[in-house]
């Protein structure tokens, strides 16, 4: 397939891919841009910190923002590489042209709204050479204040998915006990969990590419819980890494509005549920309760939150 991405080469004529000493880098780092103004230079600085001390390259691919985010990359960070794509490709299609474009032996997909704590990339890389089977790392997720923030999360099925996070059942926290949570807690040392957001994941490229990377369906959400049925389907394994920090300002890396964040969101969903339980259910019953869902959301304001 050609690549759809046109090339925006900010080191002067310089080829915007390089490789490392024995032709191939160690590590390669993904951004994926959309009106990210707002964060990506703070994301930039913290991962530009953590590639330097492994010699890893870093990627940003930009979604053909309609904000400035460009135009702040190359005039604070000139020596970023840079893609941009004539259209919105959406998470997924981004990321699998953008892995095209890079050389690592492992892949970090970053978000631009996460500010890596020193150090971390080096613990996410050595969870995922020294875990058994380790397909798949991510690290802990901080609020700004500090807070935990969930990102791992068990596979979504038929009674979990009324209580993940954009169900308005899942308010109603009583509803929620006997397993029928869906996000999962805090862990104080690597542990090995279902699924996770890709909010900063390591994958082995290997494996990323030998299952068929994200699938291009999804274009915003739900893409990285497939991919972890589909590395589980491998018999490999995903792994939460406690020491291996960030924060993640939830829903700033890319301005769009939160109805349409949602809209996005439940549609996903969906497309998960036909992909993975084509039933009855998946194709009449859900449709109906997520429709009503988006509804309750969109007038009670909670998208908004």
């Amino acid at each position: 397939m050609e690549s759809m991405v046109s090339e925006v080469d900010v080191n002067s004529g310089e080829n915007a891919v390089k490789n490392g000493g024995d032709g191939q880098s160690m590590v390669s780092a993904i951004i994926i841009t959309y009106n990210s103004s707002r964060c990506i230079l703070s994301c930039l600085k913290s991962l530009g910190d953590e590639m330097a001390a492994c010699n890893g390259e870093i990627l940003v691919f930009d979604n053909n923002s309609t904000d400035n985010t460009v135009d702040i990359v190359r005039a604070a960070m000139p020596e970023t590489r840079m893609f941009i794509s004539p259209r919105n490709l959406g998470f997924a299609a981004a990321n699998n042209q953008a892995i095209r474009m890079v050389n690592g032996r492992f892949i970090l997909f970053v978000n631009p709204d996460t500010v890596m704590d020193k150090g971390s990339f080096g613990r996410l890389l050595d969870a995922i050479k020294s875990q058994p089977r380790a397909g798949a790392v991510v690290g802990r997720m901080r609020n700004p204040d500090g807070s935990f923030q969930p990102t791992c999360r068990k596979i979504p099925d038929t009674r979990n998915i009324f209580f993940s996070r954009g169900s308005v059942l899942s308010k109603l926290k009583i509803l929620a006990r006997n397993g029928n949570s869906y996000t999962i807690g805090d862990f104080d040392r690597i542990t090995e969990v279902p699924a996770a957001a890709a909010t900063c994941m390591l994958v082995d490229r290997n494996l990323f590419e030998r299952i068929g990377g994200f699938d291009n369906r999804f274009f915003l959400f739900a893409e990285d819980i497939d991919l972890s049925v589909r590395i589980r389907q491998s018999r490999r394994k995903m792994y939460f890494v406690p020491e291996a920090g960030a924060i993640h300002l939830w829903g700033e890396g890319s301005q769009i509005s939160p109805v349409r964040r949602s809209w996005h969101h439940h549609v996903a969903v969906w497309k998960f549920f036909m992909k993975h339980y084509p039933n009855g259910f998946s194709l009449l019953v859900l449709p109906a309760a997520l429709l009503v869902n988006f509804a309750i959301r969109a007038m009670t304001g909670l998208d908004s939150k």
